[in-house]
């Protein structure tokens, strides 16, 4: 499958829409589950921040932890890149999206809390939470993210 059909088939029209635009200009992480590709991420850096700008799993693979596990992969790419944080943004009535991150020990913030620099870098205008994880137990995200 194609990237390009794996965004198709994961994400609405209005997030397919952005995902397809940015994609030349990601990282691109694929998730299999048994042979077939079912989900992606889309990956960012910019200095010592990794951005996730997108994640999506065909719907009929979603509540597997597959998501999850992308997610890990994410951070172990990130790492390996000398990243300090990760951020990513979503709705706050995406209830899965939220129990993933908090699972994984990211902390969510309300947008109006986040500097503009961030909401630009996830392109999250539409979205009205940002989460963040620390990889580096010497920065803390509210210092880097907060007005």
């Amino acid at each position: 499958m194609s990237i390009e059909d794996l965004i198709s088939s994961s994400l609405s029209e209005y997030d397919k829409y952005f995902a397809l635009k940015n994609v030349k200009s990601s990282k691109i992480l694929i998730q299999k589950y048994n042979g077939k590709e079912i989900g992606f991420a889309e990956l960012k850096k910019y200095k010592d921040v990794g951005i996730i700008f997108y994640i999506g799993i065909i719907p009929e693979y979603r509540g597997k932890g597959l998501g999850k596990e992308m997610i890990k992969k994410a951070e172990e790419i990130f790492r390996e890149k000398n990243v300090k944080i990760v951020i990513a943004s979503t709705k706050s009535s995406n209830i899965p999206a939220i129990r993933m991150f908090k699972s994984l020990n990211y902390t969510i913030f309300n947008k109006k809390q986040v500097r503009r620099k961030i909401i630009e870098l996830l392109d999250a205008y539409e979205d009205d939470l940002v989460v963040c994880k620390e990889l580096d137990e010497n920065i803390e995200c509210g210092k880097i993210i907060f007005k």
